[in-house]
């Protein structure tokens, strides 16, 4: 007989069962309950709690995490034939004791990992019909009861997360507020099973020699009751492993393996070849093919006793930490290629985590994409997240980092703590190893750093703080269950202890001085090997924050806006972001509000736009962050409604393909050359390349990445960085371009401050960069059009003669640079201090599906043009952020969520606005 599995979805009850605070007509009641699901959306949903994210309810809403909750349903645990009886819980929130008809089953104390209890108890009824309870503990009281077993753990918030395995972040963040959630979490099933079940199914995929190759790791559970022919012995069992999908051909390929367990063995590996399989690869460098598999437990006469079903594709991945002579690279390799990674950091995307179901996850990640994200990294505050966060994934071809949940605290390596870790590290290893997005897991969040820099071990003394788990216990489970992941001990890290945690020249890099303490222009001092955290904050869409809050009138100082900051100091250092570029105001509202998306867009490009164009030394940016989980100013591109910042938007552009951008001219060498050890020399600069084969940048060795063959499948083939043959106002470009490879200053056209760069990630390179010098005004002051050439993919370095890269007057004066679609302005000076002319522009619209095509003509220079839709109707969009137009240049901005009867509105300010009516011009 096969395996059952039911959910139970329906009758159920959930009743406050201790605790205090409540407000009248809670305590003793008994509601409907909604699981999969947490106490938070029963209470709202009838009528017995506010909503915790909605203006200043979140005070009012914090009895509920110091309360017991008991869930309840009547539950079916008749056999039905079978031998075994389970009840199976996908996840629990997060303390709880279960018991059928008042006979306990189980204990559970983690959220992060499934549990399973036989549902054979004897109970006095002998009804097969009983009575479920699930009895969950306030987390305060077991956090309290591991706190004063371990003592106090350092850390930022006054908050018991490190003392239980659950969400962090159910806690409050400097992003999110208070919300401690209890419940079934994930789904509560009966499964009836005989003979033998699946336990695990571990599906590690590789590519051998053209041939996709998954060795499946099997291990069955035996019901201990299969003895059929009565020898004393269980019977033997034969596993089959199906794969079936397209070759490379396009052809339909179906391939099977199979093996057989005797009565002692409980575990083996399936191997299934594919020969000529596609392969899977990241968003951006060719097609995510997946193939079916099949998994099925028989017995020797062929009845199937369990099946497991899944998607899964072939790839090769492999990350680069190899000692160069730069320090230590983090090189993100594909199928052989390196990978040029733009991605985000993921947050839970809702506080009752449980609200978050597959359509919000296609959606959120769905936009991730379009933006050009192909990595996405599961940050340690969260959760491991549902198995249609990783479907989604491996369909859009993002590229998933893990962490495991630690994040930003010492954590206890006392008991229970350390067992429930092996635990869920070990289920969870298992579970997500069947996704090809996945790459790799990370031990935590900034834990190692922060003892470090914050001197944890003065109030640690000799206790355990998580550096075991880092680097040996999880290290070890993710070699014994996934050795084809990689594991990184922490973000960020450095790559050994004797290294500061945080070095910019070895693996992963957080670059937060920036925003904290200083202005973006920070980030152009250094290059990170790999930043996996930098971010800038802004508030959220008007219409998301106007929803979000009850202030009459929104302001910076109006209560629900100031509450809605979750950050230290956070309405200061967006002002102090602001005040560099724009000024101290005073600005209204509808100002600030600009001036803060304004800001941010402009800092995450500043950062962006430095690192990406010193490829290679610099292989990868993961952006903080994504998403929001209420409507708060915060870090993210996309707000809790799934309204699209500006910065979104500003992400499009520099996560394409091809980059283009004007810099402050660099001097900084970007090709690493791989040594033996840390000791080494530096190696000796390439010999010159021609403009044809893609010059080297001035005095840069260059080491091609050797792992990288060539072909039409290698899409993102060796990257080598390079100067463009620049041409200017002179006729002698091939001499200067034999100049540029031998390591004259970018500058060599006389002493402009500042230069094009171009990134290609994909491939060569090879177009015309029109670069104009202009006044506010948007008269044309000088203009020259330079030949940007790159062979492969890399990046082009052109230098610019004085008439366009040195300006006259920095108050009237920018540079702008287009090529092909692509445009790059620089302003030289603080925006505040340029005399911006107002801005003048014809509108029209026209009807189109779905919303109007507004389409903006300028007559003067039209400085960062925002179109804000959301200000009109609820569901207002626009699929652009700022835009800049000279004279005579238009834009068409599509509008969805309006009609023709909202243009009067769509053409008023500060719906449509910009940078000189926001500064007050």
């Amino acid at each position: 007989m096969t395996l059952e599995r039911e959910e139970l979805r329906d009758g159920w009850t959930v009743t406050m069962a201790g605790g205090t605070g409540a407000p009248d007509g809670v305590a003793g009641r008994s509601i409907p309950a909604t699981v999969p699901g947490q106490v938070h959306t029963d209470l709202e949903r009838e009528g017995l709690l506010p909503d915790p994210t909605f203006h200043l309810n979140e005070q009012a809403a914090k009895w509920v995490g110091r309360a017991d909750w008991a869930y309840r349903t009547a539950v079916d645990v008749d056999p039905r034939g079978h031998e075994r009886v389970d009840l199976v819980c996908d996840g629990l929130d997060t303390v709880s004791e279960l018991s059928l008809d008042g006979v306990v089953v189980g204990t559970t104390r983690n959220m992060h990992r499934r549990y399973r209890f036989d549902a054979r108890v004897q109970t006095g009824s002998g009804a097969t019909t009983k009575d479920l309870e699930i009895l969950f503990e306030s987390p305060y009281r077991e956090a309290g009861r591991v706190a004063a077993k371990a003592g106090s753990m350092p850390g930022p918030y006054d908050e018991p997360f490190p003392y239980i395995r659950k969400m962090a972040s159910n806690f409050g963040w400097d992003w999110g507020l208070t919300a401690v959630t209890s419940g079934p979490w994930r789904p509560v099933a009966i499964e009836r099973w005989s003979t033998a079940r699946l336990r695990e199914v571990r599906p590690l995929v590789d590519v051998e020699a053209g041939e996709g190759v998954l060795d499946a790791h099997i291990t069955v559970e035996r019901s201990g009751l299969n003895d059929l022919d009565q020898d004393g012995e269980d019977d033997d069992l034969v596993l089959v492993v199906t794969v079936s999908g397209l070759k490379e051909d396009g052809t339909p390929t179906r391939q099977r393996s199979r093996a057989q367990l005797t009565p002692k063995d409980d575990e083996t590996v399936v191997t299934v070849r594919v020969p000529e399989a596609l392969r899977w690869w990241p968003r951006g460098y060719g097609a995510q093919a997946q193939y079916d598999v099949v998994v099925e437990l028989q017995t020797v006469d062929g009845e199937v006793l369990d099946r497991d079903t899944f998607r899964t594709g072939f790839r090769s991945t492999r990350i680069d930490t190899q000692v160069d002579d730069m320090g230590r690279p983090f090189g993100v390799h594909v199928n052989g290629t390196l990978i040029d990674v733009r991605g985000v950091n993921w947050i839970p995307d809702d506080v009752i985590i449980s609200r978050v179901d597959r359509a919000r996850l296609q959606s959120r990640l769905t936009a991730a994409a379009s933006l050009g994200t192909n990595l996405v990294r599961v940050w340690g505050g969260g959760v491991y997240e549902s198995r249609d966060f990783y479907e989604v994934c491996d369909e859009l071809g993002l590229l998933v980092w893990q962490d495991f949940p630690f994040a930003c605290s010492a954590y206890p390596e006392v008991e229970p703590i350390r067992s429930e870790v092996i635990a869920e590290a070990r289920d969870n290893v298992a579970r997500l190893a069947r996704h090809p997005s996945l790459v790799l897991w990370n031990g935590n969040n900034e834990n190692i750093w922060l003892h470090d820099v914050d001197g944890w071990a003065d109030s640690l003394g000799d206790r355990g703080w998580g550096l075991d788990y880092y680097l040996d216990l999880l290290p070890t489970i993710v070699d014994a269950v996934d050795p084809s992941r990689f594991y990184t001990v922490a973000s960020p890290w450095s790559g050994a202890e004797s290294l500061p945690a945080n070095d910019v020249d070895h693996e992963t890099h957080h670059s937060w001085e920036a925003w904290n303490r200083l202005p973006d222009t920070a980030y152009r001092g250094s290059v990170p090997r790999f930043v996996s955290e930098f971010g800038w904050q802004a508030p959220p869409a008007w219409r998301t924050l106007r929803d979000g809050v009850a202030d009459e009138v929104l302001s910076q100082d109006a209560p629900g806006v100031v509450h809605h900051q979750k950050a230290a100091d956070g309405m200061g250092k967006l002002a102090r972001g602001v005040e560099p570029r724009f000024g101290t105001g005073p600005f209204s509202f509808d100002a600030w509000h600009y001036l803060t998306q304004l800001q941010q867009a402009r800092a995450i490009a500043t950062g962006v736009e430095h690192w990406r164009t010193h490829w290679p030394r610099n292989t990868g940016v993961v952006m903080w962050q994504l998403n929001d989980l209420w409507p708060v100013s915060s870090w993210s591109a996309i707000d809790s409604a799934g309204r699209l910042k500006p910065l979104a938007h500003e992400l499009r552009r520099l996560y394409d393909d091809v980059l283009l951008t004007i810099r402050p001219v660099s001097r900084v060498a970007v090709a690493p050359s791989t040594v033996s050890g840390p000791a080494a020399s530096p190696a000796a600069p390439a010999a010159p390349a021609s403009p044809a084969s893609g010059a080297v940048a001035p005095g840069s060795p260059v080491a091609p990445d050797s792992s990288v063959a060539s072909g039409a499948d290698r899409t993102g083939g060796p990257d080598h960085p390079g100067h463009s043959a620049s041409a200017g106002e002179t006729a002698d470009l091939g001499d200067l371009a034999d100049t540029l490879s031998l390591g004259v200053s970018p500058g060599a056209f006389g002493s402009s401050p500042v230069e094009v760069a171009v990134r290609s990630t994909r491939g060569g390179h090879d177009s015309v960069v029109r670069v104009r010098r202009v006044t506010t005004a948007g008269t044309i002051l000088a203009e020259v059009s330079l030949p940007v050439r790159l062979s492969s993919a890399g990046v082009a370095v052109v230098a610019l003669p004085e008439s366009v890269g040195v300006v006259d007057d920095p108050a009237r004066e920018l540079i702008v640079a287009d090529m092909d679609w692509r445009r790059a302005v620089w302003t030289p000076g603080p925006d505040v201090d340029v005399r911006w002319e107002p801005a003048r522009y014809r509108t029209s619209f026209t009807p189109v599906d779905g919303g109007l095509d507004l389409t903006v003509e300028a007559e003067t220079l039209v400085r960062d043009l925002l179109v804000q839709p959301d200000r009109v109707t609820e569901a207002g969009a626009v699929d652009r952020g700022f835009m800049t137009l000279l004279p005579g240049e238009r834009v068409t901005f599509r509008l969805t969520g309006v009609t023709e009867a909202d243009i009067p509105a769509l053409r008023a300010e500060p719906v449509l606005w910009s940078l000189d009516r926001a500064l007050g011009r």
